[in-house]
């Protein structure tokens, strides 16, 4: 399953044309955070998408949008920053590897600003679109539409491999280890790391369980010698 999330969209073009998109490439479900357009004046952009927007879930949250989901892909034209891993990207033909959740979500940002820092580290992924570095913002459409072909592409690869539990009990023990050695606030990018190359490098739910028999038993042995 894949959820499409919109946060604050802006255009009543975009939101009809993705509409449009998420019926060309069979999107299960369209959530929109907050829109700061007229859904229903996007309708005549919609095309043969206009019952995907109609049953589109307009949401007060972020957290309302991401509720229920395993893996979330955050977007942005901004990555690959150096030094700042919470800015370290992947690429759209890279999408079958991580997609190992029952319901994936793929998480868009406003067309003025994009998405915040805050809700980008809310997901487990950032997805990049490389383009013209001289102008490498693209319409949020468009953008849409090619996250959507290549996922669309790969799809016989794409099956889900790891149940929502395994990937939150990866999240937790990652985040339960960052804690035990974090010095300071910038130690942040040791659980970011660690909980992104566990998704990308587990292969099926057995794996997954196998890792995090194994994380528990390090966090078990880290409390056991702390009270020592």
């Amino acid at each position: 399953m894949l959820r499409l999330v919109l946060v604050e969209p802006e255009g009543e073009y975009n939101v009809g044309f993705i509409a449009r998109l998420c019926k060309n490439f069979e999107v299960n479900e369209l959530f929109i955070v907050r829109p700061k357009c007229n859904i229903n004046s996007a309708i005549k952009f919609s095309a043969r998408g206009e019952d995907i927007l109609r049953s589109a879930k307009i949401v007060d949250t972020y957290e309302e949008a991401l509720q229920g989901t395993g893996i979330k892909i955050a977007t942005s034209s901004i990555a690959n920053n150096k030094g700042d891993i919470l800015r370290k990207a992947i690429f759209p033909w890279e999408l079958s590897s991580i997609m190992k959740s029952e319901r994936v979500a793929l998480i868009f940002g406003r067309e003025s600003v994009g998405l915040t820092r805050e809700e980008i580290s809310k997901a487990d992924f950032l997805l990049f679109i490389p383009a013209n570095p001289a102008y490498p913002t693209l319409n949020l459409s468009h953008a849409v539409g090619i996250v959507l072909y290549e996922i669309w592409k790969a799809k016989h690869e794409i099956k889900p491999k790891m149940t929502k539990e395994s990937i939150d009990l990866l999240d937790k023990y990652s985040k339960i280890l960052y804690g035990l050695i974090r010095k300071s606030d910038e130690d942040y990018a040791l659980y970011i790391a660690l909980k992104r190359a566990l998704i990308k490098g587990i292969n099926d739910e057995e794996e997954a369980r196998t890792v995090i028999k194994f994380l528990r038993k390090l966090y078990t042995k880290f409390l056991h010698e702390d009270k020592e």
